[in-house]
């Protein structure tokens, strides 16, 4: 039993890395992708988008506006980084998906050494 929790958890942290390390890699090709102007547009439309319904039962109206701002403020660094970042961005998706490999390798040697430990375990009598 122990060890279908060590496989299944491992599953679960692997799928959610690897949804991670996937959105990653689409926002570096999009930033690489996109050149300044479009980019900046982009920020611009996305400053003056409202925000859903849902997100605003939960958060108090004082709220709202300054979190606003900080998306806008956000994107306007990522659009003025893109100019000394781009040079990167072409081996920036490889790299992600290198490290999410190293990261996914250690992950599945630790639960096979879990799986090896908890094998070697004796069992345990119930009194």
């Amino acid at each position: 039993m122990m060890k279908l929790l060590i496989w299944a958890v491992t599953g679960f942290l692997a799928l959610l890395w690897t949804g991670a390390a996937a959105m990653l890699a689409a926002a570096v090709n999009w930033l690489a992708a996109s050149s300044a102007d479009p980019a900046i547009r982009g920020a611009q439309a996305m400053a003056q988008w409202p925000l859903p319904d849902w997100l605003a039962v939960w958060l108090p109206p004082g709220v709202i506006e300054p979190l606003k701002a900080s998306i806008s403020e956000l994107l306007g660094s990522v659009v003025a980084a893109t100019s000394w970042i781009a040079p990167m961005l072409g081996w920036l998706s490889p790299l992600v998906w290198i490290v999410w490999g190293l990261v996914l390798a250690l992950m599945l040697v630790l639960a096979g050494g879990a799986h090896l430990l908890v094998g070697r375990s004796k069992p345990r009598l119930a009194a």
